[in-house]
């Protein structure tokens, strides 16, 4: 669990960045994150293009808690597998995001990012997804076997 955690504070952060950078070229670094916080305080978070502490704060505990979610999924999946499995993974992970969150979560619980970024722009906020729980599952496998968790 505690691997799970790790790399989805490691996605969250990647693509935290990745959204920060598609607001930047907009002129409005903050807008595209704010959006996630669409789900608590409705459409004036698509709205918001700067910081506003509730919405913005908000917008971050919502998104790593999703980027987490998916990292304890990914370290349950990764578990069992062989390097190759493990290699793969992480991407079948980030798929797996994508399509739940574009096509079967309903649009009270989408990111809301989707709405103000290009379709291919979103489908890059989940290529990073997926590169950056790769990144942190490599990352916790280069621990020495002392350090690994049992839990």
């Amino acid at each position: 669990m505690r691997d799970g955690i790790g790399m989805g504070v490691i996605a969250g952060a990647a693509t935290v960045g990745t959204l920060m950078g598609f607001g930047h070229a907009r002129g409005a670094t903050l807008q595209p994150l704010n959006a996630i916080a669409h789900m608590f305080v409705g459409s004036r978070a698509f709205l918001t293009t700067g910081f506003q502490p509730a919405i913005t704060g908000g917008a971050l505990v919502i998104h790593f808690l999703s980027t987490i979610a998916w990292g304890v999924l990914l370290a349950f999946i990764a578990a069992p597998l062989t390097a190759r499995g493990r290699a793969i993974a992480p991407f079948g992970v980030g798929i797996l995001a994508y399509l739940v969150d574009r096509f079967v979560a309903p649009n009270a619980l989408r990111p809301g990012f989707e709405e103000l970024l290009s379709s291919g722009e979103t489908t890059f906020v989940y290529v990073v997804l997926a590169a950056a729980l790769a990144a942190g599952l490599w990352a916790q496998s280069l621990r020495a076997p002392s350090e690994a968790p049992y839990d």
